[in-house]
């Protein structure tokens, strides 16, 4: 029987079922998060501020989700340690914020890991995606090697059947991918044989990969030569199995080739098809040799990356193919200056507009940076097109992602497939999920806490009945909360904005000596640690880095005055004091007025260090008054006496030391305060900081001015028109000047674009 024949009596069978009902299966209690993190530069100087802006996605769909509101933020070194560790809140799915890079950060490669509730759950079997920034000391030594150019020698070769498996008598396309011995891309050149006779030319055609078409044979032995010599292995050939083979793809629709080896039992098979875990199509029909299946485009409504798993007629999945879908359904954002050069400390406009794929005008959320070029992190080659439709949807370290989004790449698609088919491939191992379950939620966007009693006569019980907590934020703001009859409380995330800053306190009003009360709060950041120290993580990459060496150059830049430009100006005294917020100072302050250090009018320092004390018996020195003279309070900076001594008794006693110190102001810890307040705390919203905007007066000031991010605006949002523009000054530094925006419609379409100018010296 012809071929044609046989896909012409079961195209009867073959039933195209859209689910319609595909949003009852990713139901709201499976919502997953995506979050991409936009930061205003990639490298970075030490002690400079970083400024993001968050985009969280429900995974499915690509739109602004709304289910998270607090937005978990980590940075963490080479080493996997913790240098940054705050929460944000999230509104209608968008965040933004500051990380301050302390200076004494050593230079290197650093991740920040961002992630909600709903994106980072107890269960998750997910590597994570961290955005990759780079900190050094000054950015004349950011550290990236040049390209040499040299050819890269292949030291693994690995193919790939398409779905899965090679079956014996089948036709199935190959794809293979050459890396060197540090893991980058190798070109391929050489052949593959069968039984020592040539059938295929090996030479790849994009980073290392390429494919050939072959028919397998179960008692061939295959070997691949490269044109050096080396020989390497080949996958072995099934005797029995299913084949899944992309004949064709058009914007219209794919055609697939669904296969078993000649002489097996027909079977009843299935296809289906998802995009980002939900099912959005399905094809059944009785499987005899060969049965060919076209499934349309429009059945996929977003662009990304889709799944099709073929199931044999025991329902279990025999063979995958990853296919990307619908590359032009995306924003169009064009962005220019209206200048290509500017002068030193000029103002300059920023023009956007974003279309849509048909070129209809688009209301979009955007985030726009315009920096130094300099500052490009060219060894990360991500954005939030290839971070959201590739980085993040399949395993592995990818090279240069974004290449596969750049239009100006004609190959792009054709390349992007050969990843697919490569690093997107698997020999399926079957899982039993139940999609119906729900995650293992631990974080909570709120604030959960428990006050308990020790008092072991209560038994750890307060009792029947509510107790009144009063709340205070770091500016001294506060409210009152009530906990239930177990003493359990919560902190909503709108008290939280109320209240942000840094730190919460909680007071209670239970008598500390009576019912030594406690008041604990449910871990967050403790937890995420401990699963994510478990979990892999994948990043992109475009080239090996240097390591970076202890003595760095360090240039200074010129303003237009010649004057040299300070990055920064600290002045210290020989020991600081520790900074408070306005809360923790106003109980320093009472803890001094009730129980801190004071002069006497002999000018003895009293009560200051423990045991040191002039006036052994209060008759001398009551607590009022001495000598008819009020007491005095110390005034920070300046020298007192003090002294500590063995006194006998009537009047008498002994020196053992006498000095004269420095007083440095209250001596209690953060600790002490709280405990002597009936207080706890818990970290709360870090405190919103403003992106510094010069004004036209400050452009005229002769204070050099050696800004290298000239603007950073994450609330940009479109007209009705898709249009929108800004303003910014030109600094001093006259070098080339990057403009980077990114964003969303928030209904599941992404877009990115960039602009160039240079700012030239007068």
């Amino acid at each position: 029987m012809e071929l044609k024949h046989k896909i012409m009596l079961l195209k009867p069978l073959m039933l195209l079922l859209p689910l319609v009902s595909f949003h009852g299966i990713h139901s709201q209690s499976r919502t997953e998060e995506l979050t991409y993190l936009q930061t205003d530069k990639g490298i970075y100087e030490t002690g400079e501020d970083l400024w993001f802006k968050s985009y969280v996605f429900d995974r499915s769909t690509l739109s602004l989700s709304g289910a998270g509101r607090t937005l978990f933020v980590e940075v963490l070194d080479g080493s996997d340690s913790i240098v940054w560790q705050e929460k944000y809140p999230i509104q209608s799915g968008i965040s933004d914020g500051h990380i301050y890079l302390d200076k004494n950060l050593r230079p290197g490669d650093y991740r920040i890991h961002a992630y909600t509730k709903c994106s980072f759950t107890a269960d998750t079997l997910r590597p994570y995606h961290p955005k990759v920034i780079r900190i050094v000391k000054n950015i004349t030594d950011k550290g990236h090697a040049n390209d040499s150019g040299t050819e890269r020698k292949v030291s693994r070769l690995s193919f790939f059947p398409e779905g899965g498996s090679l079956i014996d008598g089948v036709a199935a396309k190959v794809a293979f991918k050459g890396t060197d011995k540090k893991g980058m891309p190798a070109d391929v050149k050489g052949e593959l044989r069968e039984d020592g006779r040539r059938i295929a030319r090996l030479e790849s055609l994009h980073d290392g990969m390429g494919m050939f078409m072959l028919l397998p044979h179960k008692g061939s032995r295959y070997t691949a030569v490269l044109d050096d010599g080396t020989e390497y292995d080949f996958p072995n050939v099934e005797s029995s199995g299913l084949s899944l083979h992309l004949r064709k793809q058009t914007d219209e629709y794919m055609e697939f080739l669904l296969s078993q080896h000649k002489g097996a039992a027909p079977q009843r098979i299935r296809l289906e098809g998802k995009m980002r875990g939900v099912k959005y199509c399905m094809a059944e029909g009785t499987l005899n040799e060969i049965l060919k299946v076209r499934i349309p485009v429009s059945e996929f409504p977003l662009q990304g990356i889709s799944e099709f798993t073929l199931y044999n007629d025991n329902g279990l999945p025999v063979a995958e193919r990853l296919v990307y879908l619908n590359p032009k359904r995306k924003l169009n954002i064009e962005i220019k200056t209206d200048k290509e050069r500017y002068a030193t400390r000029e103002k300059g406009k920023v023009s956007v507009r974003v279309s849509d794929e048909n070129g209809n005008p688009v209301m979009a959320h955007l985030g726009l940076s315009i920096f130094d070029a300099s500052y490009i992190n060219e060894a990360v080659p991500e954005n939030m097109l290839s971070y959201c439709m590739l980085s993040s949807e399949i395993r592995g370290n990818i090279h240069n992602p974004a290449y596969y989004f750049n239009d100006g790449n004609k190959d792009r698609l054709r390349s992007l497939d050969l990843l697919l088919l490569t690093q997107g491939w698997r020999r399926y191992v079957w899982e039993n999920f139940d999609e119906t379950k729900e995650p293992a939620i631990f974080l909570t966007d709120e604030i959960l806490g428990r006050q308990t009693v020790r008092n072991k006569d209560m038994k750890g019980k307060i009792g029947n009945s509510e107790q009144i907590l009063q709340v205070y934020g770091p500016d001294n703001d506060n409210f009152f909360v009530s906990t239930d009859s177990l003493g359990y409380f919560s902190i909503s995330t709108e008290q939280m904005q109320h209240l942000r800053g840094g730190y919460i306190y909680v007071k209670s009003f239970l008598e500390r000596d009576k019912f030594k009360p406690f008041i604990y709060f449910k871990e967050t950041f403790k937890t995420s640690d401990s699963i994510r120290t478990g979990c892999r993580y994948y990043v992109s990459f475009i080239k090996e880095t240097e390591d970076m060496g202890q003595s760095l150059m360090d240039y200074p830049v010129v303003s237009k005055d010649s004057s040299i430009l300070l990055s920064e100006v600290t002045v210290k005294g020989n020991k600081g004091r520790v900074f408070r917020d306005k809360f923790m100072g106003r109980l320093d302050s009472l803890a001094q007025e009730d129980f801190g250090p004071w002069v006497c009018s002999h000018g003895w320092l009293e009560n200051y260090k423990e045991g040191y004390t002039h006036h052994h018996d209060s008759r001398y020195c009551p607590n009022v008054v001495d000598d008819g003279e009020p007491k005095s309070k110390p005034v920070i900076g300046k020298k007192y006496h003090i002294m500590k001594a063995e006194y006998y008794g009537n009047g008498t006693f002994k020196p053992i030391d006498s000095r004269f110190v420095t007083y440095e102001g209250p001596l209690y810890t953060e600790e002490e305060l709280m405990e002597m307040n009936n207080i706890w705390r818990v970290k709360g919203y870090y405190g919103k900081r403003e992106f510094y905007k010069p004004e036209e007066a400050d452009m005229l000031l002769p204070m050099p001015d050696a800004r290298n991010v000239l603007m950073w605006k994450p609330d940009i949002i479109t007209d009705e028109k898709g249009c929108a523009e800004v303003e910014f000054f030109c600094s001093d530094i006259n070098t080339a000047f990057v403009g980077i925006i990114e964003g969303t419609d928030g209904t599941g379409n992404l877009g990115t674009a960039k602009c160039e100018f240079r700012v030239m010296k007068h």
